[in-house]
């Protein structure tokens, strides 16, 4: 029995962010959907975009763009003789020698050898200069530095990354996680830790793309048949948007990246709300169906049965709420028939309300109370 009590209380404490009264429940779930499923195109009350679009120049957030950005800065101070001196040379010509009106014949000589091979040799010695930190930066976006070890989940989070038209489909190694659309078929932003190496492994399954987050310092072709690979180190917290840079289709203006930088133990909760999702998908069916259309409360109850079956912990009845919830926020989102849009705002917060009130109906049980 004593060991049986250290189980349970280690449970609690690994449950912990799930582990709310049930009067904060919806506050906690709408504060984890605004972190994992943010709207990456909501203005703010100025008509301003809330979430910005950065990049590694004014914004570097990760440690790839910041040597982008260093990189940018020392090329341009090697190149920015060459785009002043022309200009400089161009003034004194035209000032030095024009037609002062007194007669006096111009000069007529073709060449200068030597100034010839200075304005040869001088820029090609400049390009030799930028080279060097040129390819050793873009040796380093290849491979992660060897003291990363990519078998630990807690040193470095491996994705594949599949494009299609018109989205990305993204695949966690350790993790063992599959996104790519949510419940209104719009793209779902890549996770990723704060200080925790990202190695992404990119390929296609039709047409040529490329992913790119101007604010990583990364763009990277995706082919069909083929593996290409890059990888960083996210340094900033918070939401950051892309785009695919290969024109690729009709569609290609709307094939979005957006990517959540999270701290280590909201990564956890993510993973734990991933956990549950396919499980939830009856539910939801159940929920949200065609306008004035509503399951019966006999259906509702046998299906929160069949989901609890496995277990009634906090965590899981957390993952069920937040799922439901996430699934409407995407709905609400999206541009659709007005009918639809109309009946979801006007019904999401009271189907929310049934769920809870049918949750609240199931005693909780953790895992750990069965253990003996």
């Amino acid at each position: 029995m004593r060991m049986r009590g250290w189980i349970i209380i280690v449970a609690l404490f690994a449950l912990q962010p799930f582990g709310h009264a049930a009067d904060s429940a919806a506050a906690d779930v709408d504060t984890y959907v605004e972190k994992f499923n943010p709207d990456i195109f909501a203005l703010d009350a100025d008509q301003h975009p809330v979430y910005a679009q950065k990049n590694a120049f004014s914004s570097p957030a990760s440690d790839i763009a910041r040597d982008v950005a260093d990189n940018n800065w020392f090329n341009l101070l090697v190149f920015l003789p060459f785009l002043i001196l022309p200009q400089v040379l161009l003034l004194v010509v035209i000032f030095k020698f024009r037609d002062r009106g007194d007669g006096r014949k111009p000069a007529t000589f073709m060449t200068n050898h030597k100034l010839e091979l200075a304005w040869t040799a001088i820029p090609c010695l400049a390009l030799v200069i930028v080279s060097v930190p040129v390819w050793t930066l873009l040796y380093k976006m290849e491979l992660p530095p060897a003291n990363i070890d990519t078998n630990n989940p807690n040193q470095a989070t491996i994705v594949k990354v599949t494009g299609k038209q018109f989205s990305w489909m993204y695949e966690y190694k350790h993790e063992n996680i599959s996104i790519g659309s949510d419940a209104a078929s719009m793209q779902e932003p890549l996770i990723l830790v704060h200080g925790r190496a990202v190695l992404l492994n990119f390929t296609s399954i039709d047409v040529n793309h490329a992913w790119w987050v101007p604010a990583f310092g990364v763009k990277k072709d995706s082919f069909k048949g083929r593996f290409t690979n890059t990888w960083f180190t996210p340094t900033v917290s918070g939401v950051f948007k892309g785009q695919c840079a290969e024109l690729c289709g009709q569609g290609h203006g709307i094939m979005f990246v957006s990517a959540v930088v999270v701290e280590p133990a909201e990564f956890e909760v993510y993973k734990k709300l991933q956990k549950h999702r396919a499980d939830t998908f009856k539910i939801w069916s159940l929920i949200q169906q065609e306008p004035g259309v509503t399951a019966s409360d006999a259906d509702m109850q046998t299906a929160i049965a069949k989901y609890f079956e496995k277990d009634a912990s906090e965590e899981r009845r957390f993952a069920l709420r937040y799922w439901i919830a996430s699934n409407f926020t995407s709905l609400r989102r999206k541009p659709q028939d007005q009918v639809l849009h109309n009946d979801i705002n006007s019904t999401y917060m009271s189907k929310r309300d049934r769920l809870e009130h049918l949750i609240a109906a199931v005693p909780t049980v953790n895992p750990a109370e069965s253990v003996e």
